[in-house]
């Protein structure tokens, strides 16, 4: 006769595990909690409230102050109080110390030495204390493919802006934008500075490539046509409104395009 399988096992507790720890089940629960949040904050500071953690973690609050002083003493977490998001009460945050953590000299007050929990738990914290330096300071190759791909992403916008420009100057040149035109325009190539550059990729994060085409196409058929005369094309173009810090002329240019362009084509 067949063996039935036993089912997976759902206790919560690895009492073999237990056994290689000095802390008390209610401190290891806080440690471990601790940890996780850590982690999941990606190594920053976290605020805990007192409620939140004896709701999460059944520690009563005399005895949660007396595993957090303890804690604290040891080097594990560092905690202040201070004001909270978008509020003006105030909340106790949390920095879990991982440069600590990965020392053997204190695990060996956690956890039994001779213990093969101990090897494991001195590579876990090894791990993320390196996880945590490379979140805070981000490798070189990586900020490198960052600055390159925002580099791509200008150029491409830029090409884009040259090819709308030359394609309404030719437009003008020939009649087309329902103005007598008074002199040639030859095509041009389009320069930018880095900060306009910078307010290019703006738009672009917050609008999209082809609202900021749009938008420009209307607005440069306007400065073709003398309705508009900045001192200078993107600048004037890219300028926020001093009040809102919005980009008050592309808005109002975009908007230009959907009411007037978009029915009847460029």
């Amino acid at each position: 006769m067949k063996t039935k399988e036993s089912p997976d096992c759902p206790l919560c507790t690895n009492v073999l595990r237990l056994h290689d720890y000095y802390l008390s089940p209610d401190e290891l629960v806080i440690f471990d909690s601790l940890i996780v949040k850590a982690i999941s904050f990606h190594y920053k500071r976290f605020f805990y409230s007192q409620r939140r953690m004896e709701l999460e973690t059944r520690v009563k609050r005399t005895r949660y102050e007396a595993i957090i002083k303890k804690f604290e003493d040891l080097g594990i977490i560092q905690t202040y109080v201070d004001k909270m998001p978008s509020s003006e009460g105030q909340i106790r945050y949390f920095f879990v110390n991982f440069s600590n953590l990965k020392e053997p000299s204190l695990l060996a007050k956690l956890i039994n030495e001779k213990s093969t929990l101990f090897e494991q738990t001195c590579a876990y914290m090894n791990y993320h204390f390196n996880r945590a330096i490379e979140m805070e300071h981000p490798q070189p190759r990586k900020e490198k493919k960052k600055k390159e791909e925002k580099a791509e992403r200008a150029e491409e916008i830029r090409q884009m802006l040259e090819n709308t420009l030359n394609e309404r100057r030719e437009m003008y040149n020939k009649g087309q934008l329902n103005v007598k035109p008074k002199h040639q325009l030859s095509p041009t190539t389009l320069a930018l500075t880095n900060q306009q550059k910078e307010g290019l990729l703006q738009l672009d994060r917050k609008y999209g490539k082809e609202a900021i085409n749009q938008s420009f196409l209307a607005y440069y058929d306007d400065v073709l046509k003398d309705n508009c005369s900045p001192n200078n094309l993107f600048n004037y173009f890219l300028s926020k409104d001093r009040f809102f810090k919005e980009h008050s002329v592309f808005i109002n240019y975009l908007n230009d395009f959907m009411l007037l362009y978009s029915s009847l084509g460029k």
